[in-house]
Order: C-alpha cells, then structure tokens, then sequence
C-alpha cells in the first residue's frame, strides 16, 4: 500500500514537470506574433516585367521622375527633362529588383514607431505589363537593420537600409549625363582657335 505522502511527492512532481514544458513551450508561442526573418526574399516580384517609369518624392516636395521613351531609352521628366545616364538609370531599375526584405512584421510596430503615418520617401513604380507599385519609406529602425517600408498600402516590412538609399539618392543625383567641365571645354576651343599672324614690315 503506497503512503498518503508518497501520493502527494508523486502529485507534486508532476505539477512541476508540467509546468516545466508550459514554461518551457511559451516563448515559442510568444514568438509566432513576432517579425519573422525574410532575408532571401525581394519586394518587388520578377513577374511584374520590365520597368516603365519610376519616380521619388520626399515630405518636402523634392521630385524625381525616369521613364522610357518610345525607343525603351531612360529619359528623365523631374526635377528636369533631358536624357538620363542609360547606364545609371538601368543601375536605378536594378537597384529596384533587390530591394531586399529584412523581415515582414506580422503585428503593425506601435504607431508613430514607423514613421509611415508622414512618409519621408514614396517611391512610385509602373511596368510595361502595366502593374504598379506603392513604396512609402519610414523611420529607420532602431538597430539600423532597415527601413520601415509600407508596401501598396498594406503589409508592412523592414528594407534594407543600403537598398533604400541608392534610391533615395536620386532626389539629390538625378542621373543626368556626365557633361565637360568649363576648363576642359575652354582649353578645346583655345586649341582649335586660328593663330593671328603678325604682318611682315
């Protein structure tokens, strides 16, 4: 016959082991509502095609704006017109492509965290397939890890910080052609100038 005290060791040790794994098992619960990592994953998909224009504006109003023209050549339409670098434009439409989530929050951060209730950056993009794309630009987080990105209005995302400045980067360097500087082009004239032959007494 088991002892009266010997039941309640036995009662005892399985509340504790019990208590153990309901301890043990709620982190893992408590972390389902947490950021999940996507650090493979890419904002913008590949099956949206090929980019048709892109622009960038910022709270203060400051404006960019590339698109193709009828030959599929960048030109650019803001802050100014004129022909774009092709070979900066295509590094923009690149940049675009990799823009690279760092994590998807599953819970909105708490409000005014974000920064996404006055966006610093919108970022507009419109494809040849005739899709098209919202990108509105936070504060950075507080790790440095990345941007808090709203995407079409609705989920929002932690970016890459790096990914997130090379497009932001136009608004103060749009990507007009390289031109001569003054002194090259003065010194090309003075060389091509006819010299003045003095006359003979």
């Amino acid at each position: 016959m088991v002892k009266r005290p010997t039941w309640i060791l036995l009662l005892i040790l399985v509340l504790v082991v019990g208590a153990y794994f309901l301890i043990k098992d709620y982190p893992l619960k408590k972390a389902e509502t947490t950021p999940t990592a996507s650090g493979n994953g890419f904002l913008v998909n590949q099956s949206d095609g090929i980019l048709q224009s892109l622009r960038i504006y910022d709270e203060k109003g400051h404006n960019v704006q590339l698109q193709r023209d009828l030959s599929k050549a960048w030109v650019i339409t803001a802050p100014s017109t004129g022909i774009a670098d092709q070979a900066l434009a295509g590094a923009a439409e690149t940049q675009v492509g990799a823009l690279r989530i760092v994590v998807l929050l599953e819970t909105p951060p708490d409000p005014g965290a974000d920064g996404l209730k006055n966006p610093a950056y919108t970022i507009e993009l419109r494809f040849v397939s005739g899709a098209s794309h919202k990108i509105e630009v936070g504060n950075l987080t507080q790790t440095g890890s990345g941007y808090y990105v709203r995407y079409d209005g609705k989920k929002i995302y932690i970016i890459s910080q790096s990914g997130i400045d090379a497009l932001t980067n136009l608004l103060t360097a749009p990507p007009f052609p390289a031109t001569e500087t003054p002194s090259s082009t003065a010194e090309s004239t003075i060389s091509t100038m006819p010299k003045t032959v003095s006359p003979t007494p």
